[in-house]
């Protein structure tokens, strides 16, 4: 018997650019207006959001002032209420061994900011509508190859 995704409804995006967080929230109602999308500018921002209200999955951009967002994925591993909490590392950068950190530090998916509208919306339809994330771990391991982790492609 195959079991059906169970949709995510809440998203939380931590980024400090407004107009990737407006490209992102677009995106996301166009694709699946029933998910709520809460957005921080911060890390900051987001570990305070995060003492009460725990979404179904997290985009981290990594470059934020305050905290970034490897800083927050620490403390988000740390605390017993987050630890399992899906994260999806999101930036711009592409270089293998930040990459590599997100992974090593707890991020469950690397999703790299795309210039192009058509490409992250199929990228964001992909991880929201056809990802199982009941099963993080199982996720990240797809992207682990010969012990180097990848971007989501």
């Amino acid at each position: 018997m195959n079991e059906q995704i169970i949709p995510i409804q809440t998203l939380l995006l931590a980024d400090d650019d407004s107009d990737d967080c407006e490209v992102f929230c677009t995106v996301v109602r166009q694709i699946a207006p029933p998910i709520k999308v809460e957005c921080v500018s911060n890390g900051r921002e987001l570990m305070a959001l995060l003492q009460h209200y725990v979404p179904d999955i997290l985009f981290l951009d990594l470059e934020m002032p305050y905290k970034n967002g490897l800083e927050c994925l620490v403390e988000i591993r740390e605390n017993e209420i987050l630890k399992d909490l899906p994260v999806v590392a999101f930036s711009s950068t592409n270089r293998p061994a930040n990459i590599q950190t997100a992974y090593e530090m707890g991020a469950h998916l690397f999703l790299l900011k795309s210039p192009s509208y058509s490409e992250f919306t199929t990228a964001l339809h992909s991880i929201l509508l056809q990802l199982d994330w009941r099963e993080p771990e199982a996720i990240k391991a797809q992207y682990c190859v010969n012990g180097r982790y990848t971007a989501f492609q």
